[in-house]
């Protein structure tokens, strides 16, 4: 995300104490208008993805939208970027039901002054963190880290994680 990894720990770090001071921000949160949208259309998002509610989706979806993983070489994630409201529609809700199908929760979290959520598996460890770029009222780009790496700042991450695809 071309932050350095200290840079990225400080940015969870704050995000931990807003979740846990009730999501009051301070430094880097967008005006509250702003925010309220974009909080509002990342709960109906991750909503209409996990109940596979396509029609929904497509809605919510820029019809260029991108889909970037970062898996850093050490964690399953898609190779390229995801281009096109179809493709990433059809990726997530697949990825969430097989998350959802091994116990894995998604709590709604602000990413780098973003809306976005922190996938967590059965064991409440973390899989992914997923920032959602939202403008003119729509998602235009979305970021799923998946690099261990960069996620064990913000707790346990499992070494399912660490496994190539069709491991699990």
């Amino acid at each position: 995300m071309g932050k350095t990894e200290v840079n990225c720990r400080q940015i969870f770090a704050r995000a931990r104490q807003r979740i846990a001071a009730g999501g009051q921000a301070r430094d880097s949160a967008p005006p509250p208008a702003r925010r309220a949208e974009g909080g509002e259309l990342a709960r109906r998002f991750f909503e209409a993805t996990a109940g596979g509610d396509m029609d929904a989706l497509l809605g919510m979806l820029a019809p260029d939208v991108v889909l970037h993983g970062d898996g850093g070489g050490k964690a399953q994630v898609i190779g390229k970027p995801l281009a096109g409201r179809e493709g990433v529609m059809r990726f997530l809700v697949g990825l969430l039901r097989r998350a959802r199908a091994l116990g894995a929760s998604l709590r709604l979290a602000w990413v780098n002054g973003q809306p976005g959520a922190v996938l967590y598996d059965a064991e409440r460890r973390v899989v992914s963190v997923i920032e959602l770029d939202v403008a003119d009222g729509v998602v235009q780009t979305i970021r799923a880290v998946v690099n261990p790496d960069k996620l064990g700042h913000i707790g346990p991450v499992p070494d399912v994680a660490r496994l190539p695809e069709g491991h699990h």
